[in-house]
């Protein structure tokens, strides 16, 4: 009777053991499971401080390198040596490539395949120059043409609608309600300054007179060619924007063999200021 109750007793001991065991294992591989999120997250945040900040730093270098209409290299050779040497305090190997210029898609960032409908600039008070230089080549049809439109809470009341028809170019200028001028524009990269009135009245300055508004692309991807427009925001202050050209930039940082960030962008030059 007494081996009995002894057996039983190691039996109830190893339970308690074992169960003590299993609540310090299980402690034990949640503090590990916390400690591998925590380095991992950690990562993550370093890896998009990286990303953002080497964007932005690029992007401010190829606008100080753009002049004249051209890229100066040698700049652009010293920042990418400066920031390899940067990055290589914290074991980073940094490389940058970049593409020629090429002439912009009147998209969001420039390219074809950019966002095709987009706020180029928002609470205009006015606007003292306006000017694009389209390339007809790349015009599409009437059905799926380039548009500029200005708004304000209203909704649209200025647009000047670009197309290609049958191999003739059109300039189509409408109110909110009316086609006010429809126009040839020749072919080849015709210049439309829409402030100046030239080659013909846009009517835009009278319509817009006294109006708070915005200007908007639609359908950028269907012409591509430059633009340059300036004024005053509502709030007193100037703004100007310009696109000449656009680049594709490589950026990469490679660790221990790893490669943490490969991205390519496009970048507008230049760029202006709102």
């Amino acid at each position: 009777m007494r081996k009995w109750n002894d057996s039983a007793q190691m039996i109830l001991i190893a339970g308690f053991a074992i169960g003590i065991g299993i609540v310090v294992l299980t402690v034990m591989l949640n503090n590990i499971i916390y400690a591998s999120n925590t380095a991992s997250e950690a990562n993550i945040e370093t890896n998009v401080f990286d990303f953002s900040n080497t964007v932005r730093v690029t992007t401010q270098a190829y606008e100080k390198a753009y002049c004249n209409g051209s890229i100066n290299n040698a700049y652009i050779s010293n920042y990418s040596q400066q920031m390899a040497k940067s990055y290589a305090l914290s074991g980073f190997i940094y490389t940058l490539d970049n593409d020629p210029l090429q002439e912009p898609y009147l998209t969001e960032n420039g390219l074809s395949s950019g966002n095709p409908e987009w706020v180029v600039v928002d609470r205009i008070n006015q606007t003292d120059h306006f000017e694009l230089v389209i390339n007809t080549s790349s015009l599409g049809n009437e059905s799926s043409c380039f548009a500029i439109e200005a708004f304000n809470q209203s909704g649209m009341f200025w647009s000047v609608r670009v197309f290609n028809s049958s191999g003739a170019f059109y300039a189509n200028v409408t109110n909110s309600t009316d086609i006010l001028r429809t126009e040839n524009i020749g072919a080849g990269s015709p210049s439309l300054n829409i402030y100046n009135n030239t080659p013909f009245d846009f009517h835009f300055n009278t319509l817009t007179a006294g109006e708070q508004y915005r200007i908007r692309y639609v359908n950028g991807n269907q012409a591509s060619g430059t633009f340059a427009i300036s004024g005053n925001l509502t709030n007193g202050q100037p703004f100007e924007i310009r696109r000449y050209h656009v680049l594709n930039t490589t950026m990469s940082l490679n660790k221990n063999g790893h490669l943490e960030m490969n991205v390519t962008i496009p970048v507008t030059l230049p760029r202006g200021h709102i």
